[in-house]
């Protein structure tokens, strides 16, 4: 194996543990929540909480790992989040979930948009494509083991899963500092400490000024349609569909396997067939179906195929459009990638509250809706931008 390949292996064992950890626990949020008597609307807030620190702290995380290398800020990423879990697994109340969701949501802007910017550092725009696919793949495999290892647990003691969650970032800590080498050359020469940079991502409506608007909306939108329907699904199982947590662990995990599989076998088939500008906005279409028809299952079996469906438009989707934001950044690939995750960030700040809210007034609608805005978005790409239009810009 070669450096650069050794140094590819490292990293996405790094987002595979990472991702695996966190999404052990994400489907028992609304369900750890509502032994605290939380309401639907207030466990839309507790998810929109983690969404609304990452979307402040991103680009400045971002930033720092330009200044001072990836390895650094993923190292801190992962010690804040395995402290986090162990906030969750001992919180004594509800007020201490949001401390702890808050903070969750500092420290992983640390995480997985650093990785990115990892894999940027080392591949050509040619490989671009290849690369985000593995690490999407990467995480990917850890939804498959995530979720359903969490609800099984979860079947013991809800706070068991968080615990082991912290024993597994607190391990990949570790591994990164021991193990992963540094990927960044050439830093930026200084860093400045100032209001714009501490809260840079108030201003990202910057970035919807730009050559780059179109990269950020479909960064966005992914993210909207996965978070309104991770606090949706689980609450439709529950009150409607009578699921237990490892069911509901299970149909996570099915979508993650489907993730992996495109992402490490067909995603350069399909961009070859498809286009790689195309594949986005419809890779984004068959979320949007899928996500819309699960409300209106007769029976359970047919949750599975759905979710197998949100995970084949997740897998072409996301990756593609990391890779293409890449390609048109020509320096600072972290503060472009922690950019992105503040617009996922909005996503995950809008999708969770209303995810909840809606769903109070009627079992369908978060899926309705989010499929709604999904198709106003590519219309809006498509009708306005030069994005569809053109092999590069």
């Amino acid at each position: 194996m070669g450096k650069s390949a050794h140094n590819f292996f490292l990293i996405y064992i790094a987002v595979f543990l990472n991702v695996a950890a966190f999404s052990m626990v994400f489907p028992l949020l609304p369900v750890y929540a509502k032994t605290f008597q939380a309401s639907n609307a207030t466990i839309g807030l507790l998810g929109a909480s983690f969404a609304f620190s990452q979307f402040l702290f991103s680009p400045l995380l971002g930033k720092l790992s330009d200044r001072f290398g990836r390895k650094p800020i993923l190292a801190f990423g992962l010690a804040g989040m395995s402290a986090t879990f162990l906030f969750f697994a001992l919180a004594p109340g509800l007020v201490w979930l949001f401390v702890a969701r808050s903070l969750q949501g500092l420290f992983s802007g640390a995480t997985i948009p650093t990785a990115r910017a990892y894999i940027a550092d080392l591949t050509s725009n040619k490989e671009r494509v290849r690369g985000m696919g593995k690490i999407g793949a990467a995480a990917a495999l850890g939804v498959i083991f995530g979720p359903t290892l969490g609800g099984i647990l979860a079947e013991g003691h809800i706070a068991v899963p968080f615990l082991l969650g912290a024993v597994i970032a607190a391990s990949n800590f570790l591994f990164i500092l021991l193990f992963l080498p540094e990927s960044l050359r050439q830093k930026t020469s200084r860093f400045r400490i100032g209001w714009q940079n501490l809260f840079y991502g108030i201003h990202i409506w910057k970035g919807l000024r730009g050559p780059l608007a179109p990269f950020f909306l479909f960064a966005f939108i992914w993210s909207f349609l996965l978070s309104t329907n991770q606090v949706a699904l689980p609450l439709l199982g529950l009150e409607k569909l009578e699921l237990h947590s490892a069911q509901i662990g299970t149909l996570f995990g099915l979508m993650g396997a489907v993730l992996a599989f495109v992402q490490f076998f067909l995603l350069a088939k399909i961009t070859a067939f498809w286009g790689e500008r195309l594949s986005v906005p419809l890779g984004l279409l068959l979320m949007a179906l899928g996500f819309s028809l699960l409300p209106f299952v007769p029976f359970i079996a047919l949750l599975y195929p759905l979710m197998a469906l949100v995970g084949f438009g997740s897998s072409i989707s996301k990756p593609v459009n990391a890779a293409l934001l890449s390609q048109e950044t020509q320096a600072e690939q972290g503060i472009t990638m922690g950019t992105a995750n503040a617009f996922e960030s909005l996503g995950r700040l809008a999708g969770p509250f209303l995810g909840g809210f809606l769903f109070g007034f009627g079992m369908t609608l978060p899926f309705l809706f989010s499929g709604a805005v999904t198709m106003l978005v590519i219309f809006f790409v498509w009708r306005y931008t030069i994005f569809l239009r053109v092999n590069h810009t």
